[in-house]
């Protein structure tokens, strides 16, 4: 795997390329947060994740690592960023496969929603060249998509 260069929290709204889903799911925050935090779980529910785990035994909280692996995409190492129960989970991409990103970073926001949780997903990407860039269009509208199938997904597992 290659380098990227880590963003910060802040950097993800700012990011030349913001791509954002909400979903509602039935669950309350805190049973979909235990889903995001179980990090071979993912792969049951998240399309075309193969790979989901934990790096050196550390499981929780900012600074934790987890390798994963994505049909098609490669292979990823992302570091926590922010982790806060029932809230908030986000990451950046410290090491890929893909030479199609020089940064990238993702933020799941959850609140409260009647007995349920609203689910805001918001991606920062910086692609690595300009032919990533051209493919930035097609990229984002995929990724909606397979981040509300995931959703979705989520969704029906935790009912």
């Amino acid at each position: 795997m290659r380098d990227l260069e880590p963003a910060p929290l802040s950097w993800i709204e700012s990011a030349p390329h913001v791509i954002r889903v909400s979903a509602k799911l039935a669950a309350p925050p805190e049973r979909v947060f235990a889903a995001f935090a179980d990090g071979p779980g993912w792969t049951s529910w998240f399309p075309m994740m193969t790979q989901a785990a934990w790096v050196d035994g550390k499981t929780s909280g900012v600074g934790a690592e987890r390798d994963v692996a994505m049909r098609l995409f490669g292979r990823f190492r992302e570091r926590f960023i922010a982790w806060e129960p029932g809230r908030r989970f986000s990451f950046t991409i410290v090491q890929s496969t893909s030479p199609l990103l020089r940064r990238f970073a993702e933020d799941y926001r959850l609140s409260a929603d009647g007995a349920g949780t609203r689910f805001d997903w918001t991606a920062g990407a910086e692609p690595a060249n300009a032919a990533a860039s051209l493919l930035a269009p097609g990229l984002r509208l995929f990724m909606r998509r397979l981040l509300a199938r995931a959703a979705k997904n989520l969704d029906a597992s935790l009912r």
